[in-house]
């Protein structure tokens, strides 16, 4: 499959005769040594970024673990028979209303009826308690908090690679070993583990391959890697749809982890901008060196003869931290980022989380909706193109505020198809759309020394975002059903404007270090330095 072009190679290659190098920094290498896409290049992104799709099966698995089959049970008590019996035998008795107004009891006035297994229905959780479900899977964001604050420190100190490594073997163990699970509250340590391993797989992976990407393909590999994460939401359906048993859902499900991880662990190489950070200079040569071969293009450079310039920042934890303060420009856009990836992620959990009140058939509304994700990564692809970042972000949150107002209105436009749920159904889509915009957004704007820290904080806060927006499908049992289309407008709206105060990064440079953030930026106080290269003025470690 042309993988084995990862291999390290021998040091003795490396040797030539002394020549006068050329001074590049890394985006112009990177630059040079595509050439366009080709089979091997391919096969190297769709492997490393394969794990991706284990997060969005473990987000939702709940979603087809859980479910509680409100229409599919019978009476088996005199006092369900009777209340059958005033609805004169009517087969639309049979659903949640007259289960929870009467207080029905599974076991005692009724039999679950459903051919499929769900851990709700095993541990008595439907009506009053079926808030339960809804922390069974929000607990997953609390893991995920927990896993992007911890791995902060993790990712800008021992690589990208390794944290994602890691966060998968966590989830991997805890994925598998639920298919054991006897209880509610042992679900809900498992989802925590969950959470931690998932996010902490996606982050890495994400910064690893954007750190391999040129310029002119960020925005194409940034959807390329989300579209592989709802790829992830397309599999859970199916496996859900195709395994009836919720135990086995979780066991297939856990397996893929480790099948998955295969070629990163063997094979794949460390992030060459990260080696350089840490001083490994020619580490990161080799990388790219062997990268050149995966692109066909071994002749763009002769490693040898370039001298990269870079900074080495090797810095601990609370060292990063004083950064925020000293630079004003990636504090003010890293506080912004906080408030974009909050809202975001409260409209786009809100929404995966709620199809089940909005559409009648389970399967059918997720698999649509596990399709509208794909299509709405696909946009992202020419939208960043031909609008830029931070337009096309604007774009797509203009349309999203439209549809779920839209939304609003009592429409019945086919027996299974309502105004509300299609506006809802684009709404998701293109504040989908939003959030992959949102990832490389991001990226972009933080710099490869503490990339790892803004994207895990960045994160962090989506997830308080997502565990909130899960919890707006209760609101569809309590109040108007307008109420939570407003909010999600209203959000939408938050969203919008904080993205307004940021810096468009369309065609820049991804800055290595603080202080070129605030070069780019247009800082007064920090001006770029030409020594016969354009490059960005580099901060003495």
């Amino acid at each position: 499959m042309g993988l084995a072009t990862w291999e390290k190679l021998d040091a003795g290659d490396e040797k030539t005769e002394e020549t006068k190098k050329e001074s590049l920094t890394i985006d112009q290498v990177v630059d040079k040594i595509y050439k366009g896409i080709n089979i091997k290049l391919l096969l190297v992104f769709i492997a490393a970024t394969g794990t991706n799709t284990q997060t969005a099966a473990q987000v939702y698995m709940t979603i087809f673990t859980g479910f509680i089959p409100y229409s599919e049970w019978t009476c088996v008590s005199e006092k369900c028979l009777n209340l059958f019996a005033e609805s004169n035998f009517s087969q639309a008795f049979y659903t949640a209303k007259p289960m929870c107004t009467n207080q029905l009891v599974a076991g005692t006035d009724f039999n679950w009826t459903s051919e499929r297994t769900s851990f709700s229905m095993d541990w008595g959780i439907y009506c009053e308690s079926e808030s339960k479900l809804s922390v069974v899977s929000s607990f997953f964001f609390i893991g995920a908090f927990i896993g992007l604050v911890s791995s902060t420190a993790v990712f800008d100190r021992f690589g990208r690679k390794k944290g994602a490594v890691i966060g998968n073997f966590i989830a991997g163990i805890a994925t598998i070993c639920a298919t054991w699970c006897p209880s509610y509250e042992v679900m809900l340590a498992v989802r925590v583990l969950q959470g931690i391993g998932m996010f902490m797989n996606l982050t890495g992976i994400y910064c690893w391959a954007v750190e391999f990407s040129p310029t002119y393909l960020r925005g194409s590999l940034s959807a390329f890697i989300l579209i592989m994460w709802s790829v992830g939401y397309v599999i859970i359906v199916l496996i859900g749809y195709l395994i009836p048993y919720w135990r086995y859902i979780f066991l297939v499900t856990g397996a893929l982890n480790f099948v998955l991880l295969i070629p990163i662990l063997f094979i794949f190489p460390i992030s060459p901008r990260y080696a350089l950070v840490r001083g490994r200079e020619e580490e990161a040569k080799r990388i790219l060196k062997s990268f050149s071969q995966v692109c066909d293009n071994e002749k763009a450079l002769d490693m040898d003869r370039v001298e990269l310039i870079y900074t080495t920042r090797v810095q601990n934890f609370f060292e990063q931290f004083r950064d925020f303060k000293e630079y004003p420009s990636l504090r003010k856009q890293t506080l912004l980022c906080f408030i974009c990836w909050f809202a975001v992620a409260f409209l786009f959990y809100g929404f995966d989380f709620g199809w089940g009140k909005i559409s009648k058939d389970l399967y059918t509304s997720y698999l649509f909706a596990a399709l509208g994700k794909v299509l709405s990564f696909a946009i992202t692809i020419p939208a960043c193109h031909f609008l830029g970042r931070k337009r096309a972000v604007q774009f797509f949150l203009m349309f999203g505020i439209i549809f779920f107002f839209l939304a609003m209105t009592d429409v019945q436009i086919t027996e299974e198809w309502t105004l509300e749920f299609a506006a809802c159904l684009v709404g998701s889509i293109v504040t989908s759309s939003a959030y992959a915009i949102n990832y490389l957004y991001t990226s972009e704007l933080a710099p490869t020394t503490h990339r790892g820290t803004v994207m895990s904080l960045s994160s962090s806060c989506a997830r308080i975002g997502s565990f909130s927006g899960i919890y707006t499908t209760l609101l569809y049992d309590i109040t108007d059903r307008r109420v939570p289309l407003a909010l999600f407008a209203g959000m939408t709206i938050v969203y919008m404007v904080a993205v307004s105060f940021l810096n468009d990064t369309t065609g820049k440079n991804i800055p290595e270090t603080p202080y070129d953030v605030e070069v780019l930026a247009g800082n007064e106080k920090y001006q770029p330095v030409e020594n016969g290269v354009d490059k960005m003025k580099l901060e003495t470690a």
